[in-house]
Order: structure tokens, then C-alpha cells, then sequence
């Protein structure tokens, strides 16, 4: 399940990391909106604590509130990590939304469909959405062959059907990791040498899983 992140408020407020470097982040997943009690058995709801709206919240180009907003950006996981440190967060400024995709073969409807909704909730938010589409990666997997250029022409297949489904592209970004690791080569590889210097294959896969 891909995990959708955000960036953190600073300082003190920092949880996991970005994908592009830029800051602190964190996620929300879809496995489970409630907390187990200590006695183990009956599972209860994990309650926000509702914030007064900044000045920022209260004149969102949304027009929305900021527990409209964040009720709409909760709605798309069935677990939050920090369910108050996102309500901190959207009380302060848009969040920046993260998800990737191997471009392997044919879209399959909920791949089509759910992604739309679920994009379209985050942005109309206030959100920004970046896809990480993973070329690479599906060439390092063989997929189209190990063509590079078929795996780019599904990625553009992709975005395509999310447009036609009906994808709001007005605050959505699609970043190619070849450009993106290609811009970034000094900084990229340098790192990729070091932890492999540093790890060991069973290390690295245990944390691939």
C-alpha cells in the first residue's frame, strides 16, 4: 500500500521523511482508524483535538473550513500516524501529498478510479499532489521487456486515463524518476554508494519489504 506524505510543521514537529528532500513528513495508510485498548479486545476510535482556525485556515482559497479540511484529507486512509500534528498542519498551511507507481501494463479500474477520487479529495483540500512515476524501477523489474521508452509510453498512458476518468491536474505533478536521479546524479549516487558500503544485502532487504 503506498503511503501518502506530508510535510511537518518544522522543528520540534519533524516525523518522517519526504521523497524529494524537502523536508520532514509523514503518513497516513489504509489499514486501520482505531487504537487497540490495553485489555486487547474492543478497539476505539483516536479522537483529534480540533484547533481555532489561523488566519491562514480561515480565509482558505478552498473555502472550506479547517475541520471541512481536514475531515476531507482524513477520509482517503483508514489510519493516521499523527492525526494531530496533520490538523496542526493544514491549520497552517497546504499540505504537499506524495504517491508513486511502476508504469507495468494495463490500468486496472480500482487503480483507476479510487486514485482519482482520492487525488481529487487531497487537492480540492488545498494539497498538492506529486506522482513519482518509476521508471527506473520498472526497467531494473524487466518490465515492457526492459524497453525503457515502451515504460514511459505506459507511464503517459496512465496519466492519460487518470484525465480522462477525471483527475483535477490543476495542483498535480508528475516527476519521472530517470530526470529526477539524472539532475541529481552527484547527490544520488554518492548516497547509493554509501549505503551499499554500509549495509548488507540482508539488511537492505528486510527493509525493501
Amino acid at each position: 500500500m503506498s503511503m501518502i506524505q506530508f510535510p511537518t510543521v518544522s522543528g520540534s514537529e519533524a516525523g518522517r521523511w519526504c521523497p524529494d528532500g524537502s523536508g520532514e513528513g509523514f503518513h497516513i495508510n489504509a489499514s486501520s482508524k482505531t487504537e487497540e485498548t490495553k485489555s486487547g479486545n474492543a478497539a476505539v476510535p483516536k479522537e483529534v483535538t480540533r484547533l481555532e482556525p489561523s488566519e491562514f485556515a480561515k480565509s482558505h482559497p478552498s473555502g472550506m473550513t479547517l475541520d471541512q479540511r481536514y475531515d476531507l484529507v482524513r477520509s482517503i486512509g483508514e489510519e493516521c500516524i499523527q492525526e494531530d500534528e496533520l490538523m496542526r498542519l493544514l491549520n497552517l498551511r497546504d499540505a504537499v501529498c506524495y504517491d508513486g507507481f511502476e508504469p507495468s501494463g494495463r490500468m486496472h479500474i480500482a487503480q483507476g478510479i479510487m486514485k482519482v477520487l482520492n487525488v481529487n479529495k487531497l487537492t480540492k483540500s488545498g494539497c498538492t499532489f506529486k506522482f513519482w512515476i518509476a521508471d527506473w524501477f520498472a526497467l531494473l523489474n524487466n518490465k515492457m521487456g526492459g524497453d525503457l521508452k515502451k515504460i514511459q509510453n505506459v507511464g503517459r498512458y496512465m496519466i492519460e486515463v487518470w484525465k480522462a476518468v477525471g483527475m483535477d491536474m490543476s495542483k498535480v505533478e508528475f516527476l519521472w524518476c530517470s530526470e529526477e536521479i539524472n539532475s541529481k546524479a552527484g547527490e544520488y549516487w554518492s548516497l547509493v554508494m554509501d549505503i551499499a558500503c554500509k549495509n548488507k544485502l540482508g539488511r537492505i532487504v528486510r527493509c525493501s519489504q
